[in-house]
């Protein structure tokens, strides 16, 4: 395989830009390449570099053989290093204006769905239309800033469970399979389906839906009706694709043939049914409900990953590790110099090494301005341990609060 070199007046849509003429850290772009899909892109580029190197089997058009040279082995990244420990100013700035714009799209996002859970309980259909009107937005917010995306799914509620739950696994879903490279057309037909795996939970009586401890035999087949509810409710509406029906009647199925409803149309499970399974089991597990506390990132994943073969399996799975992070991104960790931190970007240089916003000291006193810091860049500088992730720490029990864990006060 090999990188094509071109000026960015050559850009045109379409082409996938691998690297740039400078360091990741030095642009707007929180994530290491991408197909170009908006004029904006283009010009940020024109703007910022000279060239860049285009990979022309992820483009999605011609690329012409000019100005080539070997693309990065394997398992690397072309990477400039920073003098300093910590991300400049543009870094900090662009993941500020990321994070502001994704949040934006969260509110209104949560605030369609609760609208649309109140309608389906009144007796309304859906309206097919404007739900794809919808999903093109958050498709499009994911896809450019897929990682503080998923970070923001630590926001949770859990007296909004259900309603935040589909969001976040809205989120996860379409992000991964971004990762796993769909087209944006795809994605759009798959986030409905994530958007509302959950529907027919609308109409699951709130006794037990919010029942603050085990079901019984009779609950537990109430609670397994709601795929097919949600199914029956979407297929009526009429409009809805049928991957993403699929997705909605099947997110509860594994390959094994385990899981419900019993009925299920095909005994293969396609891909983005299983990515929202994954991202359906993953959110849930890290979640506080009225009967658990929410277990951390990596737990969750070290767990999913051993039961893979039985469930998801193992390549899909270690394929959404690899897109979250070994460290998943909205982890809590702290460092081996005792500082806290969380995880807002998966390591750019050393999967071990992500980008972290600290916000504790080593005493545990909350810092004046939180810091993003990239350790890559850290660890290189003081390759002592200073700069390694020591462990990942749970935010209850170091009394973390919801606005240390979402930039409450970043240091621009």
């Amino acid at each position: 395989m090999t990188y094509i070199r071109k000026s960015v007046h050559e850009l045109r849509l379409g082409m996938y830009v691998a690297e740039l003429d400078r360091s990741w850290l030095e642009s707007p772009f929180l994530f290491q390449g991408f197909v170009l899909e908006r004029e904006e892109d283009i010009r940020t580029l024109t703007d910022l570099c000279r060239y860049v190197h285009v990979d022309p089997e992820r483009s999605t058009i011609p690329i012409t053989e000019s100005n080539s040279r070997p693309a990065p082995s394997a398992g690397t990244k072309a990477f400039t290093t920073n003098p300093s420990n910590t991300s400049g100013p543009k870094d900090t700035q662009a993941l500020l204006h990321a994070t502001a714009e994704v949040k934006d799209k969260r509110i209104q996002t949560h605030d369609y769905l609760l609208n649309l859970f109140d309608d389906i309980r009144l007796g309304h259909t859906v309206d097919s239309e404007e739900v794809k009107e919808r999903v093109k937005g958050v498709v499009e917010t994911i896809t450019r800033f897929p990682n503080v995306a998923i970070w923001l799914t630590q926001m949770k509620n859990r007296d909004e469970y259900t309603s935040l739950h589909c969001l976040n696994v809205c989120v996860l879903t379409v992000a991964f399979c971004h990762h796993l490279g769909y087209s944006q057309s795809d994605l759009e037909t798959i986030a409905i389906g994530a958007l509302l795996h959950d529907i027919g939970k609308a109409k699951i009586p709130d006794a037990v839906l919010n029942k603050p401890g085990a079901l019984s035999d009779d609950e537990w087949r109430v609670m397994k009706q709601h795929p097919e509810i949600g199914h029956q409710l979407m297929a009526k509406s009429g409009g809805i694709p049928d991957v993403a029906l699929h997705i909605i009647l099947g997110h509860h199925r594994r390959i094994t043939g385990a899981g419900y409803p019993d009925k299920f149309p095909s005994r293969e499970l396609d891909t983005p049914i299983l990515a929202s399974a994954i991202a359906d089991v993953y959110d849930a597990m890290t979640s506080d409900r009225p009967y658990h506390r929410g277990l951390a990132a990596d737990r969750v994943l070290r767990d999913m990953q051993k039961s893979a073969k039985q469930t998801f399996g193992s390549d899909l799975m270690d394929a959404f590790i690899r897109c979250v992070g070994i460290f998943p991104v909205g982890s809590a960790v702290e460092l081996g110099n005792g500082f806290i931190g969380m995880v807002i970007s998966p390591g750019r240089k050393a999967k071990l090494l992500p980008q972290v916003v600290l916000f504790r000291d080593a005493k545990g006193i909350p810092l004046a301005q939180q810091q993003l810091v990239d350790l890559s860049l850290a660890a290189a500088k003081d390759p002592g341990g200073n700069w390694h992730i020591h462990r990942v720490v749970e935010p209850a029990l170091h009394q973390i609060s919801q606005r240390e864990l979402t930039l409450g006060n970043v240091n621009p």
